[in-house]
């Protein structure tokens, strides 16, 4: 019987990736580490540590290949119910396997690390407020908010309340939840 063909490349990334995603939703953030990883992976660290140099960027690059969810806004012209499909299309990978527990275990790291807390608002936090910001700042110049009103900490709250609803807390974060996030925010900011 012919031996496998070592993998390389994109391949071996993509399957070390895929690894880590399956270990981290088994054994939790606690349970994670290069050597694990290059265990359950049937390679040695240095595989590992020639990709990334720690834990932490493997699992945010883990997480970035995971999150299949597009976060761009539909714009149909009514702001509430695009805040509304984004929220509760983003609501699946955010509350579950693999993203979920990733996630969570980041998040956790990234209290005592503070390259790490950086790392995270900019390719996952930032580019959420970014795109929200984006939505509401467009219905506001359609005349569906109200002029005049700096929207950037109100796209903060958005995200922000959504997000630890989903991640650090173990209330849900249903469709009751986003509607009564909505209409707090449209009572604020919407045109009457």
């Amino acid at each position: 019987m012919a031996e496998e063909p070592r993998r390389r490349g994109a391949a071996r990334t993509d399957e070390l990736l895929q690894v880590t995603l399956d270990l981290a939703a088994e054994v939790g953030y606690a349970g994670l580490s290069i050597e694990a990883v290059a265990r359950r992976a049937g390679v040695g660290k240095h595989t590992i540590y020639r990709r990334w140099p720690t834990m932490a960027a493997l699992l945010l690059d883990a997480l970035s290949r995971a999150w299949t969810t597009d976060l761009g806004y539909h714009d149909t012209g009514d702001v509430r119910a695009d805040l509304r499909e984004q929220f509760l299309r983003s609501a699946p990978a955010l509350a579950a396997p693999p993203i979920g527990p990733v996630y969570r275990a980041v998040i956790a790291e990234a209290q005592a690390d503070e390259g790490l807390r950086a790392t995270l608002h900019d390719r996952f936090l930032r580019t959420v407020e970014e795109s929200t910001l984006a939505r509401i700042t467009r219905a506001q110049e359609a005349g569906e908010l109200v002029g005049g009103v700096d929207l950037t900490f109100p796209a903060e709250v958005l995200c922000g309340t959504l997000y630890y609803r989903y991640l650090l807390s173990n209330r849900v974060a249903d469709e009751t939840t986003v509607d009564a996030l909505l209409n707090m925010f449209m009572a604020a900011y919407g045109r009457r």
